[in-house]
C-alpha cells in the first residue's frame, strides 16, 4: 500500500489500489489481534475487521470504472451506500455476534444467522457485480485497457474459487469464509500490486514522426 501511494499516488486508479490493499491489510490486523490484544477484545476486532472488509466490493467497482473511464456514478453510490448500511449495524449495534473462534489457520466469526445469510448474499452479490462490470466494460477498450479489466476478472476469482472449494469439501469452514476469504485476497493484492498497477502506468509509446519529402517540379 505505501508503495503504491509513493509511486501512482497521483493518479486515481493509483489511489483506488492503495485503498483496497488498505483495507485488505485492516482485515489482516484484526485477524491478527482477535484473541484480544492492545487491551481491546475479541469482539471489538470483530467489529472492526467486518467494517473494513466491508468497504472493498464498492472500491472494486470503483477501481474497475475508474480504468474504464465509466461515469457510472448511480452504481458507485448504491454499492457504498450498502456498504454504509452493514458498516453501521457492525459498528453501531450489539447484537450482530454470537461468538469467536481462534483457529489455527484462520478465523472463526460466528455471526447470528440471520444476519450471516443476509451479509453473505449482500457481499458475494456485490462480488458477481464486479466480475460482470469488469466483463462488460471490456468492450470498446484498448489493449491496456482490457489487460488491466481481465486482471480484475482474475484477481476476484482467485478468491472467490478457492474459498468455494474449501467450503464445499469441509461444510463446516463456512464459518471462516471472511477469514478464508482474506487469506486467498492475497493474491488480489499481488495482481493489483504488480499487474494492473504498472500496466495502467505504461509510458505512453512515442509515435514517430514521418519525414516528408515532395518532390521537386519544374
Amino acid at each position: 500500500m505505501v508503495w503504491a501511494l509513493y509511486k501512482y499516488r497521483h493518479t486515481k486508479v493509483g489511489r483506488l489500489t492503495a485503498a483496497l490493499l488498505f483495507f485488505l491489510a485492516a482485515f489482516q490486523v484484526a485477524e491478527y489481534n482477535i484473541c484480544g490484544r492492545f487491551g481491546l477484545n475479541a469482539e471489538w476486532w470483530s467489529r472492526f475487521g467486518f467494517m473494513v472488509i466491508a468497504v472493498l466490493p464498492p472500491l472494486g467497482i470503483h477501481l474497475s470504472l475508474t480504468i474504464a473511464k465509466a461515469d457510472w456514478t448511480w452504481l458507485k453510490r448504491l454499492a457504498y451506500a450498502s456498504a454504509a448500511v452493514w458498516i453501521g449495524l457492525f459498528g453501531f449495534t450489539n447484537n450482530m455476534f454470537a461468538d469467536h473462534g481462534c483457529g489455527g489457520n484462520y478465523i472463526l466469526f460466528h455471526v447470528k444467522p440471520h444476519y450471516g445469510i443476509l451479509y453473505g448474499v449482500h457481499y458475494y452479490f456485490w462480488l458477481f457485480v464486479g466480475i460482470a462490470l469488469s466483463l462488460w466494460l471490456l468492450r470498446g477498450q484498448n489493449k491496456v485497457k482490457r489487460e488491466s479489466l481481465l486482471m480484475m476478472v482474475i484477481g476476484y476469482l482467485v478468491f472467490i474459487v478457492p474459498t468455494a472449494l474449501v467450503n464445499t469439501i469441509k461444510p463446516e469452514t463456512l464459518a471462516g469464509v471472511p477469514s478464508i476469504l482474506c487469506g486467498f485476497a492475497i493474491f488480489f493484492a499481488v495482481i493489483l500490486a504488480f499487474g494492473i498497477l504498472p500496466n495502467e502506468h505504461k509510458p505512453a509509446k512515442k509515435v514517430k514522426a514521418k519525414k516528408i519529402t515532395r518532390k521537386r517540379t519544374r
